[in-house]
């Protein structure tokens, strides 16, 4: 009986370590599958793992109740840490795509949507979501996201100790990210800036016309069409920002 409560114990250990990842998906791609199919997914991945795990990884299983607790706060700080890698690449894309829309004067749709006054939403941050999510899945980078969550329990053990998170890495983390999404949209924004220094330039000139609503569609449209210039290489470069993202798990982890 012993045997089966240290199995059963390592099965929920397993999950929990999955559980931030894969079911509590946030901003992740992966919130588009349907609840059950992510629990199912994480349950099969638990299960995969305990079968791995070695006889002395079932013996070391704590024994007593505050042993179990500190094993499931280890648990879910290291899926914690792969839910991050994930979602941080997905709102640094949000965010790119946000300033685009400040910068071509989308967000001003804002004023005329009255659904829009407690929730604003930005076009192009939910554009780039969605690209980021199909690419999540096209570039098989969703693979390498569970290759890494299994091959976590073989480096860190199940209920193991000697796990704390780096504050330092966290934020190397979010620049990092934050500053290859801002790489994706480089060219709309430089471009919107070329614009708008036209549109100065043409304030200036001609101070009794209302150049900023005049120029406004030009703006939309020069924005529509460097970001599709662009799409060629998102692939790459999206690929690129939740590689990087990955790499970083392990230091987060303080490895």
């Amino acid at each position: 009986m012993d045997a089966i409560e240290r199995y059963a114990g390592a099965l929920i250990l397993a999950f929990l370590r999955y559980l931030p990842a894969v079911v509590i998906s946030g901003l992740s791609p992966l919130r588009w599958a349907p609840p059950m199919v992510r629990m199912a997914l994480a349950a099969g991945l638990a299960w995969t793992t305990v079968l791995a795990l070695p006889a002395e990884g079932i013996a070391a299983m704590p024994t007593q109740p505050g042993g179990w607790i500190a094993a499931a706060a280890v648990e879910l700080a290291i899926g914690f840490v792969f839910g991050l890698v994930v979602m941080i690449p997905q709102g640094a894309l949000h965010t790119a795509g946000w300033l685009v829309d400040v910068q071509a004067g989308l967000s001003a749709s804002t004023l005329f949507s009255p659904g829009a006054q407690n929730d604003v939403q930005s076009a192009l941050g939910t554009a780039l979501m969605l690209l980021g999510t199909v690419l999540f899945f096209t570039l098989d980078l969703h693979l390498e996201l569970y290759r890494a969550l299994v091959a976590s329990a073989q480096v860190l053990p199940l209920g193991g100790a000697g796990v704390h998170l780096d504050a330092p890495a966290l934020f190397g983390l979010i620049g990092s990210s934050f500053l290859l999404a801002l790489i994706v949209v480089a060219p709309v924004v430089l471009g919107l800036f070329a614009v708008d220094v036209g549109v100065a330039y043409a304030t200036r000139s001609m101070p009794q016309a209302n150049v900023y609503f005049l120029m406004l569609p030009l703006k939309i449209v020069a924005a529509m069409l460097l970001l599709a210039a662009t799409l060629p290489f998102a692939p790459a470069l999206i690929g690129r920002l939740f590689r990087d993202a990955f790499a970083r798990a392990p230091a987060l982890l303080g490895g």
